[in-house]
């Protein structure tokens, strides 16, 4: 048998024609699909490595660029109490007590 050419494979294939789809086909592709809850805890979404490593990077500049809640709103340190001199009277009689450190 010789080979065919391109003219008699054009012909034989404009002459074929293709088998019909099993009867249950679509029964066994829908089975595959469970509910969308099954697909929210099992499922997966593919993503480009390029875009998710920008997603992540975003993300982690959003997160530490907004500032946290203790930063945002310092709080004032604790005052000293006011001291006044309105009361303030000389000493009457100034009596110094020495004290020796022993050696």
């Amino acid at each position: 048998m010789e080979p065919l050419d391109d003219k008699d494979l054009s012909e034989l294939l404009s002459r074929w024609d293709a088998p019909g789809a099993p009867r249950g086909l679509w029964r066994r592709i829908n089975s595959r699909r469970g509910s969308w809850w099954t697909w929210l805890l099992t499922g997966s979404i593919r993503v480009p490595v390029p875009v998710g490593a920008a997603i992540v990077i975003l993300a982690a500049a959003w997160i530490y660029s907004t500032p946290s809640p203790d930063l945002a709103t310092p709080t004032p340190p604790p005052q000293a109490p006011s001291v006044s001199l309105a009361d303030f009277q000389p000493v009457v009689k100034l009596e110094p007590r020495i004290i020796k450190v022993q050696q």
